[in-house]
């Protein structure tokens, strides 16, 4: 059987996905798996595996040279996300219409893209594109009827848990760092959490890409990175955490917010303070993995990271083992990868 992946759109979490179907593919006979992609950055901080089977790693350069090698064609297309730049647009809808393979299949790793946020995705929403697919994986918290607006057929998707690469995201046995982890963009307090981490007497360490700006003099406590540009940094920030925070505000309609910053904590052994939600409340254990706010105020931040801050080097052993374990059995990408080949690939 042969199989393409192809992952445009370049980013660490698309290239943990590709390993993880890599290892995924590995235990099985009789499959060989192409990738083709156009990441510019070489991610040098994620081991890459040999594609399975003896499959190919293709480097796009152009749309004449990739249809000469891929003229033989496939028995199933894994496209996987859609593509952020416009340079990746025609690949992409070149495989998603006219592409020889037997079988389509579309992989969100991602939430659909708003419209205008993502070229490609507006041409399939116009178009209608995503009709001719066999399959799509789509997140349990995405919008069902967003996809239908690209052509998506009903009954051809079926969800997908958000999941993490717990081989790249593990504990380490060193001491924690004198400072409070947090990052993200869309509903976060970042100021209501600085102040309360001040008055903690630590640091608090901000990954994110949207402009913060703090009323009073945080020079001292306060240290913020441009989450895109600190990818490689992700990890050590948050293993050397005392405390992981997310302070997502009450009126933030996404239940899942956070979650991928959260289950990353965890499967470091790290505690994570976060909001409540039914669907975070699948996860966390307020006390036993970690500790929840139900309602964003720095009084209940204050509260949780106590708690989180008093627990003893045995409690504290506890709850990392607890953490981990959770996202090993509800969010780990190699067991997503592995049900999926078995179930949608192989069909057992």
């Amino acid at each position: 059987m042969k199989i393409l992946l192809a992952n445009f759109a370049e980013c660490p979490e698309n290239l943990h996905f590709e390993q993880a179907l890599i290892r995924a593919f590995n235990g099985e006979k009789g499959a060989s798996l192409d990738i083709v992609h156009d990441f510019q950055f070489p991610y040098s901080f994620i081991e890459k595996l040999p594609p399975s089977g003896g499959g190919r790693r293709i480097k796009y350069s152009g749309l004449p040279g990739l249809k000469r090698e891929l003229r033989s064609g496939y028995d199933i297309l894994l496209l996987l996300d859609f593509p952020k730049r416009k340079a990746c647009a025609a690949p992409f809808l070149w495989l998603l219409k006219d592409a020889a393979c037997v079988k389509k299949i579309f992989i969100a790793n991602h939430l659909l893209p708003m419209p205008g946020h993502n070229p490609t995705a507006d041409i399939v929403s116009k178009l209608g594109l995503l009709s001719v697919l066999d399959l799509a994986c789509i997140f349990e918290f995405d919008d069902r009827s967003l996809w239908s607006e690209l052509g998506l057929r009903y009954g051809r998707a079926v969800t997908r848990g958000y999941a993490v690469d717990c081989l790249y995201y593990t504990p380490v046995d060193a001491p924690s760092g004198d400072y409070i982890f947090t990052a993200g963009s869309a509903g976060r307090d970042f100021a209501g959490l600085a102040r309360v981490v001040e008055k903690a007497g630590l640091m608090l360490k901000i990954f994110t890409d949207q402009q913060v700006a703090f009323k009073g003099d945080f020079r001292t406590s306060v240290s913020v990175f441009p989450f895109a540009k600190n990818l490689h940094n992700l990890r050590e920030a948050v293993r050397e955490a005392k405390a992981v925070v997310l302070p997502i505000a009450d009126k933030h309609i996404n239940e899942a917010a956070g979650n991928s910053i959260a289950f990353i904590a965890m499967a470091c052994g790290r505690p994570v303070i976060t909001r409540w939600t039914r669907y975070m409340g699948r996860f966390i254990e307020s006390g036993g993995n970690g500790f929840f706010y139900k309602s964003l105020s720095q009084l209940s931040l204050a509260r949780q990271l106590k708690r989180a801050l008093s627990l003893n080097a045995a409690a504290s052993r506890r709850l990392a083992k607890a953490a981990r374990a959770v996202v090993l059995k509800k969010a780990s990408l190699d067991v997503f990868a592995a049900r999926f080949v078995r179930k949608f690939i192989f069909r057992r």
